[in-house]
Formats: structure tokens, sequence, C-alpha cells
């Protein structure tokens, strides 16, 4: 996806974007915003943090996981037993991260406040 692919779905109406599946607007968006660094250090940092995406997201997990290079990619997406992250890495400054596979309708109208408040596009 092309950044002003990602700026369009950022600037479509809300009442577009609520139509779309939170787990597809996620995986179209974030890594997007990742790798293009389009929100800030500390936003990225805060996304990892079980208490911000509690409090912005009603997650019940961190939004973010940084990769911890030691291990696997299986182990780096579990928690306890289950897998609560989409397995591909994506790049942000100089670290690698898993995103939140954990998207439910719940979170779809705080993930679209967030997206068209946090990530600077223009």
């Amino acid at each position: 996806m092309s950044k002003s692919e990602l700026s369009n779905i950022i600037k479509s109406p809300y009442s577009e974007l609520i139509k779309l599946k939170i787990g597809l607007l996620v995986r179209a968006t974030m890594p997007e915003i990742l790798e293009l660094e389009l929100i800030s250090e500390t936003e990225a940092k805060k996304l990892t943090e079980s208490d911000y995406s509690k409090m912005i997201f009603d997650m019940n997990y961190p939004v973010l996981k940084i990769v911890d290079e030691d291990l696997s990619i299986l182990d780096n997406r579990s928690i306890g037993d289950y897998t609560r992250y989409y397995a591909e890495p994506h790049y942000f400054k100089n670290a690698r991260y898993l995103i939140s596979s954990e998207w439910y309708d719940r979170n779809h109208e705080d993930y679209i406040r967030w997206l068209k408040r946090k990530v600077k596009i223009d």
C-alpha cells in the first residue's frame, strides 16, 4: 500500500471506515503506519503497554509487541498457550514489532478515532 492509499483510508469518512471489518482495517493500516513511521516514538512505546492499549482501544493485550530476537516468531506471538499477534513483524525505527490479532467489534470505533487523531499522514 502506498502512503497516498493509506492517506485516503485515514481521510475516509467515519461512516465508511465503520463498514470495514476491524481486523481488515488494522491489517491494512497498521503495518504501513509503522514502516512509514507515521506515529511518534512515544506513541509506539505506549502501544506496547497493556494499560494504554486497554484505555485507548479496550484491548486485553498491548497493540504492539517488540520482537525479542532471542525467541522464535511463534514464541514472540504467544501469550501463554495462545497466539495473540500476527506472524509478520514490521519495522518501526530500529526495532521489529508484532501487531495484535485480538481485534473485536468493540475496538472498531476506538481504532478509527485513534487513526484519525494520532497518525500524521501529511
